[in-house]
């Protein structure tokens, strides 16, 4: 069966206006945007006042990988617990058709990008990259350049990169964010092109020299995997999932994994991390994980060191903040001076989260007869605007409308870089007159032909007269007289000085 749920009403009232000013102001500047309905976080509000998603529109979920598993006898709720997050990975994994639709509007962006730099290389990065990603999550590109760029100049070609976006029909609306830490151009690709939310950046390779790094934790962690995503999909359905957004991004999350397999706060047996599939241990670490970072983690005084495999003290790094005691820091896999835990300040709401999460697992009624189990489902669930995602993809490729889409793009490319013609003429143009010979004999009796006029016709005479132009107007009387020209009489020429030549 398909379990269903729908988030409720706001618990939040709203805050009422007070002010006398305002009351004194005219009817039109009381007007305000209409407020967006807010729907209260199955986390609840947490201390501070933080809600977990309260800006998140109303959404239906559906468990959609529970059809996969049918009922059985199980011994204890982590092992039905185990099942249903591997069932859940699966049917998260993209689709054959949803590969090909993205690799193939990856691949036509780059050819969009290189039609400005066509020296560039464009590279994915993040989940994508590791093929960790949620069917609706987003694609990180990274552009490389071979000279780097000052931050005035990657100002200007992203701006330059939006446009061509929108000229090349792959989008409608491109949002530049050129005043983050890292530049990035936003936006989503038409239906046709599978409606694809794409982040492009310049020059930063710190993500994209992190995808070996963490590919090797993947493959050392068989656990790690089905960890992420679980989590990833939590974060996403509370909207906590976004750097941009105060959230936990991606990597931080992969840190956090990685830094609670090392240390295996709970001492669960090394199987447990090492050959989860075989010893069925992943519901079991995701409840600890939630226990360990809801509660037990030291916010306060250590922050998260994956490469070292220990949680050290703030105060020897000086990430130590009085006004945020309880700030989340992560130590970069890449740069130890980063802390890819800055950006999350909503890191109570997390911490909620995590604890409501963990509270509702550990509660659910288990009983070892086979009945229809939905432990996961709890937690976790498909939105229905993710399924309209994936059978978008599905039809696109299907129905050949993401080939055509292509297409188009790509004439578009050929149209603004064919070479610009010369229109024929029309009747009413006429084509140049073929260039006059003019015919002379020079001093020594040789005939001379050029196309350039002789100088006597060329200067020292005036053009012939058109007698068909009409008579000149009379003067006006209160006009003086014109004087006589110099050149019809000898009696007025002025006396001229020295030639300029015979001065040198």
């Amino acid at each position: 069966s398909t379990a269903v749920a729908t988030a409720g009403p706001s618990s939040l009232p709203e805050k009422p206006i007070t002010s006398e000013a305002a009351e004194k102001r005219p009817e039109d500047k009381k007007r305000r945007r209409p407020k967006r309905k807010r729907v209260a976080s199955e986390a609840g509000a947490t201390e501070g006042g933080e809600v977990g998603s309260s800006d998140a529109p109303v959404e239906t979920y559906s468990t959609p990988w529970i059809e996969t598993l049918g009922t059985a006898v199980y011994e204890s709720k982590e092992q039905r617990l185990h099942d249903e997050i591997v069932a859940f990975f699966e049917y998260m994994t993209p689709t054959a058709d949803e590969r090909h639709a993205r690799a193939m509007v990856i691949a036509q962006v780059a050819e969009v990008v290189k039609r400005r730099l066509p020296k560039a290389t464009v590279d994915t990065f993040g989940s994508v990259a590791q093929d960790l990603y949620l069917p609706d999550g987003d694609t990180d590109l990274v552009i490389s350049t071979p000279h780097a760029y000052d931050d005035e100049t990657k100002k200007r070609v992203l701006f330059q990169l939006s446009a061509l976006m929108r000229n090349s029909h792959v989008t409608d609306y491109v949002q530049v964010v050129h005043r983050a830490r890292v530049p990035v151009i936003s936006f989503k690709t038409s239906p046709d092109l599978g409606s694809l939310k794409i982040d492009i950046s310049l020059n930063a390779t710190d993500g994209l020299n992190a995808v070996p790094v963490l590919r090797g934790y993947f493959e050392r962690m068989p656990a790690l995997r089905y960890l992420v995503l679980a989590l990833k999909s939590l974060l996403t359905r509370h909207r906590l999932n976004s750097a941009s957004s105060s959230g936990l991004s991606s990597y931080g999350l992969i840190c956090l994994a990685i830094s609670f397999l090392q240390l295996n706060p709970k001492g669960r047996p090394a199987e447990y991390i090492e050959k989860p599939l075989e010893s069925q241990s992943l519901g079991t670490l995701l409840m600890d994980f939630l226990q360990y970072y809801a509660d037990a983690f030291p916010y306060e005084t250590s922050y998260v060191s994956v490469t070292q495999g220990k949680v050290l003290l703030k105060a020897d790094k000086g990430w130590a903040n009085e006004s945020r005691p309880e700030s989340l820091c992560i130590e970069c896999l890449l740069n130890p001076d980063n802390d890819v835990g800055r950006p999350t300040s909503k890191i109570r709401a997390i911490r909620a989260l995590f604890r409501e999460a963990h509270t509702t697992l550990e509660s659910y009624a288990f009983t070892p007869l086979p009945d229809p189990l939905n432990v996961l489902g709890t937690i976790l669930g498909v939105s229905e605007s993710t399924l309209e995602h994936r059978a978008l993809l599905k039809s696109i490729v299907n129905s050949g409308r993401l080939t055509q889409a292509l297409q188009d793009v790509q004439r578009s490319g050929h149209q603004s870089s064919a070479p610009g013609r010369r229109p024929p003429p029309s009747s009413a143009q006429q084509p140049y007159p073929p260039p006059r010979h003019y015919v002379r004999t020079s001093d020594h009796g040789i005939v001379v032909e050029n196309e350039r006029p002789p100088r006597s016709e060329s200067r020292g005479q005036r053009p012939p007269t058109n007698h068909n132009l009409p008579a000149r107007p009379p003067m006006h009387p209160s006009l003086p007289a014109r004087p006589m020209s110099l050149s019809n009489t000898s009696s007025h020429r002025a006396a001229q000085g020295p030639s300029i030549g015979s001065m040198r």
